[in-house]
């Protein structure tokens, strides 16, 4: 489960202990004089015993889902959810190819992506930093890989396509790389200002040697 992603928990509650409690007091109408108002507590008494007992024997489900964050932008949205169902089909695709090297370059364009897209999502400042990444690299990304997974025969330009969209996916993992850390200039320094900070605080009150 990765960072934009939140686990839900839904507890589905068994019939089966209001089975028992119902089925245990209509006995006990049955057999007693239901009426009086002695038999009618105790009978009530038993019920809700049956009732706790069965509900041990039968706890309920547990189901468990996860919940994709996105940004409540509209157009973003679209956009990030293209991303998401590309980086599961790059995925795929990684694990499809036998090559070594581009099985590696694929995998790790899918990791920057989920990067970026875990960023995007969690801190609205790196949106306009993320703009042509969703626009542009990602619908031309995922253009040239319908190419190269598609059945376009053994003709000299198909493969020569096939043989480019292969060289470059090494630049475009490099690229990818390259704009998640970019993602994360902001928070760098804001870090290196709190170190800076607290470096100053600790030698102004002697914790740590002045030099």
């Amino acid at each position: 489960m990765n960072g934009n992603q939140k686990k839900k928990t839904i507890v589905h509650k068994s019939a089966m202990p209001f089975y028992a409690a119902g089925a245990v007091f209509l006995l006990w109408a049955l057999i007693t004089p239901i009426y009086r108002l002695a038999f009618l507590l105790i009978g009530a008494a038993v019920s809700v015993a049956a009732y706790l007992a069965a509900k041990k024997f039968f706890p309920g489900r547990v189901e468990e889902y996860i919940v994709e964050e996105y940004t409540g932008d509209e157009e973003l949205d679209k956009q990030i959810k293209f991303a998401r169902e590309l980086s599961v089909r790059i995925g795929a695709i990684a694990k499809e190819t036998p090559d070594e090297a581009i099985r590696k370059d694929l995998e790790s364009i899918a990791v920057s992506t989920g990067r970026i897209i875990e960023d995007v999502v969690r801190d609205s400042t790196g949106r306009n930093d993320a703009y042509t990444f969703f626009s542009y690299y990602l619908p031309t990304l995922d253009k040239l890989l319908s190419f190269y997974t598609a059945d376009v025969g053994a003709g000299e330009n198909a493969q020569e396509s096939k043989t480019r969209i292969r060289n470059s996916l090494d630049m475009v993992a490099s690229a990818f790389e390259k704009q998640a850390d970019n993602m994360y200039k902001n928070e760098a320094m804001d870090i290196k200002t709190d170190i800076a900070v607290m470096q100053t605080m600790l030698r102004s009150e002697g914790l740590i040697d002045k030099k």
